[in-house]
């Protein structure tokens, strides 16, 4: 009960920043067809806005994806977060297990991952990223 009780504070203390967070989505739809390689590296990084960001990236079939998130600065330390949704429809069998949030981030590069689609790919074949309050840049990486 005394775990129950900081996590369910935590959840609530989410839930009223997302509600109130103005989101910017994200126009371009990124493509993973092209190979990983150090020359296309730079461009790959996409720019998370500080009100709210929403990404999409298409899921490259036969692949796992690795996620690079770059944090600079935080406009709401206390409820900013990184959310790599859950997937929907028949072929996510293992989106029950949810999203995977990191919250209480610190400046710098995370990696994230091996993902798998049958957590984290949507009804659509895309993965969505959401994030609040982040200042800073996410780079998609594909793995055979």
């Amino acid at each position: 009960m005394k775990k129950f009780l900081p996590i369910l504070f935590l959840a609530l203390m989410l839930s009223l920043g997302m509600a109130s967070a103005t989101y910017t989505a994200i126009s371009a739809v990124s493509s993973l067809d092209a190979p990983n390689d150090y020359a296309s590296a730079p461009n790959a990084w996409t720019t998370l806005a500080a009100n709210g960001s929403i990404n999409y990236y298409d899921w490259p079939e036969g692949y796992d994806l690795i996620i690079g998130l770059n944090c600079t600065s935080f406009s709401s330390t206390s409820v900013d977060y990184f959310s790599i949704m859950a997937g929907d429809g028949a072929h996510a069998f293992r989106s029950s297990i949810g999203n995977l949030t990191l919250t209480d981030r610190v400046a710098g590069v995370t990696w994230i991952g091996p993902l798998e689609s049958a957590r984290f790919m949507n009804t659509t074949g895309y993965l969505e990223i959401s994030s609040g309050y982040i200042t800073g840049k996410v780079a998609v990486l594909k793995v055979a």
